[in-house]
């Protein structure tokens, strides 16, 4: 589970990084990131009706979304705010973790 200090819960964060930060897009994600500065990394996740009709499904895939930071939270650059907007073109069965990852090495805040 990703600890509490790395998570953006509150909805004013949310609006916060949407509004003044970087977006970046492929295949149907979007990650918005904005700097902090707390010195580490926060991730929202944000998948809609849109994505899915079905809680379930919505769900399943923001466990995706947070299983990959979790494991790889030490590869990403630290003072990052991210949140992830899963679109309704992503495909249900898809794992995200590959696509997130390609976003952020091209973006050059993943370290390998």
């Amino acid at each position: 589970m990703l600890p509490k200090k790395n998570r953006i819960r509150e909805g004013a964060d949310f609006g916060a990084i949407c509004r003044y930060s970087r977006s970046f897009s492929a295949d149907g994600l979007i990650l918005r990131i904005r700097e902090n500065q707390l010195g580490l990394v926060r991730l929202g996740v944000s998948v809609g009706l849109k994505f899915s009709s079905k809680a379930v499904a919505r769900n399943r895939m923001k466990r995706q979304v947070r299983a990959f930071f979790e494991q790889n939270l030490a590869r990403i650059a630290t003072s990052q705010d991210v949140v992830v907007i899963v679109g309704k073109t992503w495909e249900e069965k898809a794992n995200p973790g590959p696509t997130i990852r390609q976003i952020l090495v091209k973006n050059g805040l993943f370290k390998e």
